[in-house]
């Protein structure tokens, strides 16, 4: 059995950090959805679409300074440090006056820390530059990294002094979420959840008795199941930020229905990227190699890799360190075996 442990006031400060990820055009996600997805969520779209709209003027600089890793940004890596020192902070601004005080070479370690929250498994003797030329993110986001790295007590009090621009704009959605995350917490099972998912269930989650598990949930327009993992000394810590519903989604991606069987045969229609799923189920697959064997750019393989998660064909592999995706055999077998049955291709 594992002891989860939840605070809505950290789920609060969490979502609260997580700001840069609701800039983002949710059109492609949305297209991804299955008839029945699109109807769990059908009252939370608009808001995804307003709070785009409404952090719109600042998305340059949100694009700048508001740094976001795989499932986690800046600022919730650094509040995540303060709770593995046995740090609780009640504020907002408690957690951004812990950013202010670091020092260069702190905030230069939690940027190559947020690069290694990815799927690339990369050794921990790296340096930050081996960790940003492995990194999957777009060409642009390595940039601001890489920026960022360079002058970081000045990039971290920009984008402190942005943080605290935007959270008060957000209180109205905190606010309006606030009941349906108290009862989604009350209800929600970790283990549950993880056994029910097809992509989850993939995982050897391997959690040990005296494990330190926080649960943040935070609200159903974040769509969101996200993992950090820390070693700190005394303790091994597990963090998970889920969003409402996330259960819901993640199971209905166990289900062979028809609106998936169609966006599977749609997504594998596509030539090159059936080519970079077949690559990128390989060892030592690399987004570089993968362009140049294809030839076609970087951005195309992201596009396209990022086409074949959506589509629940690519799975993250955290079990082997020299693979960074497996394909989704069952998903196929069922495919297969659907198309084996509706055309009697049975063997006589």
């Amino acid at each position: 059995m594992v002891e989860v442990q939840y605070s809505e006031q950290a789920s609060d400060l969490m979502e609260q950090f997580s700001l840069s990820t609701l800039i983002q055009d949710r059109r492609e996600t949305i297209e991804s959805f299955s008839g029945k997805e699109r109807e769990l969520f059908k009252d939370v779209f608009p808001v995804m679409e307003e709070l785009r709209l409404l952090f719109q003027p600042y998305k340059e600089k949100m694009e700048t300074y508001y740094l976001t890793g795989y499932g986690i940004t800046l600022l919730q890596s650094c509040y995540l440090e303060m709770v593995d020192k046995g740090l609780t902070p009640k504020s907002v601004e408690a957690v951004h006056a812990y950013c202010l005080q670091l020092d260069a070479e702190a905030i230069r370690e939690q940027l190559k820390d947020l690069l290694n929250t990815g799927p690339e498994h990369m050794a921990k003797s790296g340096d930050f530059w081996d960790y940003l030329e492995a990194s999957s993110i777009k060409s642009e986001t390595k940039w601001y990294f890489s920026q960022f790295y360079r002058k970081p007590l000045e990039a971290m009090k920009e984008l402190i002094e942005l943080s605290r621009e935007l959270i008060p704009l957000y209180q109205p959605y905190l606010e309006k979420s606030a009941a349906e995350r108290r009862a989604y917490a009350a209800s929600f099972s970790l283990e549950n959840t993880i056994a029910e998912s097809a992509s989850l269930s993939h995982f050897d989650w391997n959690f040990k008795e005296n494990q330190f598990i926080k649960l943040y949930v935070v609200s159903p327009w974040v769509v969101q199941f996200a993992s950090y993992f820390s070693e700190t000394e005394p303790s091994e810590s597990h963090y998970f930020i889920v969003s409402c519903r996330i259960d819901q989604l993640l199971k209905s991606g166990k289900e062979l229905d028809m609106d998936t069987f169609a966006a599977v045969l749609k997504v594998l229609s596509d030539s090159t990227r059936y080519n970079v799923m077949v690559e990128l189920a390989k060892p030592y697959a690399k987004s570089k190699r993968i362009a140049e064997e294809l030839d076609i750019t970087g951005a195309a393989v992201s596009f396209h890799t990022q086409k074949l998660i959506n589509a629940k064909l690519l799975l993250f592999n955290r079990d082997h360190k020299d693979v960074k995706y497996d394909v989704n055999k069952s998903l196929l077998r069922e495919i297969i075996a659907k198309l084996t049955s509706d055309f009697g291709l049975e063997e006589k």
